[in-house]
């Protein structure tokens, strides 16, 4: 890997903005943005941070490239060497895990997509004198998870786990069509936990549920998910054979309650935990049933 400073002399020099590169990237907060256009309004373009570019693609600098083209004022560009998209990437990831100001989240994240990365660059055959050494196509994970866990200080279980972290981030993030640092920097709230079980549900529903929180209508993952669930008892209760009784027809109410709350034990079981708000209406929905078997018994025992 090489580089070279050049002068973009006029701001004539036209970058191109790669968006997998960018969404590297933890975007900066307004009030910090807003400091960056005064500090390079006032003080013109500091060289002692060039926006770095490989291929004429920025890969650190997309801020101020926007601010300087947007004022017309000149800017300094690093360029930078690397064999392919892979190192390219792998470079952004280890210079923003070399920044302090990293949340939890977003370092997990980074280091999932560092080992993710490296994985590819490590499977790729390495052709030597037109023949693929065998041993080169053996997957390297082990070795490779402890070359990434004492890099970034972590064990190699947790390099593990912030690669699935990292997937499930992606998953979410380009169904529902939005930048991963509005998971990451907690825009869009929900737990590891949260985020994992979202990935696994159908795109169309991940895309719902990031939809509903952006618009304020649920305040977070846990909150939609567990709406979903909600729903889903819901359905089984309001769609069971013993509910949908035609007239004249019956059975003890006691054996239908039997039957509701046997529901409800097995959605206990799938799910960690079932709010009261739940319970209650599942209540009510048992009352409301009991009462209707009540009045036909009482019904059938006037009319024999």
């Amino acid at each position: 890997m090489g580089s070279k400073m050049l002068n973009a002399e006029n701001n004539r020099m036209e970058l191109l903005i790669d968006p997998e590169f960018k969404n590297l990237i933890p975007p900066m907060k307004p009030e910090e943005f807003q400091g960056l256009i005064e500090s390079i309004t006032k003080y013109g373009y500091d060289d002692l941070y060039p926006i770095v570019v490989w291929n004429n693609t920025i890969i650190d600098g997309h801020n101020r490239y926007l601010i300087c083209k947007e004022l017309n004022i000149n800017y300094y560009v690093s360029e930078k060497e690397f064999d392919d998209r892979i190192k390219v990437i792998n470079w952004i990831i280890n210079n923003q895990l070399n920044r302090r100001s990293m949340t939890n989240e977003q370092r997990n994240y980074l280091i999932g997509k560092r080992y993710k990365e490296e994985k590819k660059d490590e499977y790729r055959p390495k052709i030597k004198e037109d023949v693929v050494s065998l041993i080169t196509m053996k997957p390297f994970d082990g070795i490779l998870e402890q070359k990434i866990a004492k890099k970034y200080q972590v064990s190699p279980n947790a390099v593990r786990k912030a690669e699935k972290f990292a997937d499930a981030i992606d998953e979410v993030a380009n169904n529902a069509n939005i930048n991963p640092y509005k998971i990451l920097g907690r825009e869009i709230k929900g737990t590891r936990k949260d985020i994992l079980e979202l990935s696994q549900k159908p795109a169309e529903l991940q895309k719902e549920i990031i939809e509903k929180i952006e618009k304020k209508e649920v305040p977070n993952i846990k909150t939609a998910l567990k709406e979903i669930e909600d729903e889903v008892i819901f359905d089984e209760i309001e769609g069971y054979s013993e509910i949908n009784l035609k007239e004249n027809e019956y059975s003890s109410p006691y054996d239908l309650a039997e039957k509701i709350f046997g529901l409800i034990n097995n959605y206990k079981k799938d799910y960690d935990d079932i709010d009261l708000d739940f319970i209650k209406n599942t209540l009510e929905i048992v009352n409301k049933h009991l009462n209707e078997r009540v009045v036909m018994r009482n019904r059938n025992v006037k009319n024999s």
